[in-house]
């Protein structure tokens, strides 16, 4: 296959595809960076590639840890030169842009823990 600009643009985004958000974990539903809309901006310029992030909270304690996921993900490409990921600090990320699926995902499972919970908590449904 041939590394055209639109080949590498496409590798890059199923390699942030594979990055999954830490806190989505705990929900126990998890949810990629763009699934959850956090992607703000994919910049390719030859083989350098440059990711800038928002975050879901301004005091994200995982931070350091999604930015060297995206960095390693996105170099260990075949043809990208330098990989890096940064934060918008001034970035504003709302529930309204994670995709569809993911939050039918969500959703759906929030009523599957609220049934299971609610009647061992004594909560007349």
């Amino acid at each position: 296959m041939q590394l055209t600009p639109k080949v590498l643009r496409e590798s890059v985004e199923a390699a942030l595809a594979r990055v999954v958000d830490p806190c989505s974990i705990a929900t126990g539903v998890p949810i990629s960076l763009p699934e959850m809309g956090l992607v703000e901006r994919i910049e390719i310029d030859e083989g350098a590639v440059a990711v800038t992030l928002r975050l879901t909270s301004p005091i994200c304690l995982q931070v350091g840890n999604i930015v060297s996921a995206v960095e390693e993900r996105i170099g260990s490409i075949e043809g990208v030169t330098s990989a890096r990921c940064e934060v918008n600090p001034a970035g504003e990320w709302l529930p309204t842009m994670m995709s569809t699926t993911a939050r039918e995902e969500l959703r759906r499972r929030r009523n599957e823990r609220n049934l299971a919970v609610a009647p061992a908590a004594g909560i007349a449904r």
